[in-house]
């Protein structure tokens, strides 16, 4: 992404993933807490990148694409229960994150 960034393009692929990246955390809050709090830093910049694109993308078009975005993560998260249980297993007991990777790694590597 960076690279097509410093080419001044983004492709519907990249932004999309990045989108998805971006709302993880509010995705993952809604899916453990029933709703979300955060994540005023996340729409920020998720704004500030949209008014960047050429052409920008409007109000509705933002709306539609950070609903989007927050329901594919959500279904990843939730797909992936037991991963993202042993992430936030991880994370909390304060590992560094080559050890949540690899918790991650194991847990899916497990359910094949």
């Amino acid at each position: 992404m960076d690279k097509e960034l410093a080419e001044g393009r983004l492709s519907g692929t990249a932004f999309n993933r990045y989108c998805m990246v971006l709302f993880a955390g509010i995705a993952a809050e809604a899916l453990i807490y029933g709703e979300a709090e955060g994540g005023e830093n996340d729409e920020n910049l998720f704004r500030s990148i949209c008014v960047l694109l050429d052409p920008p993308l409007s109000i509705a078009q933002m709306s539609n694409q950070a609903r989007w975005s927050v329901l594919q993560s959500y279904n990843l998260l939730k797909w992936h229960k037991l991963a993202h249980q042993a992430a936030v297993k991880a994370l909390e007991s304060g590992s560094s994150l080559s050890t949540v990777i690899q918790q991650i790694e194991e847990s899916m590597s497990s359910q094949r």
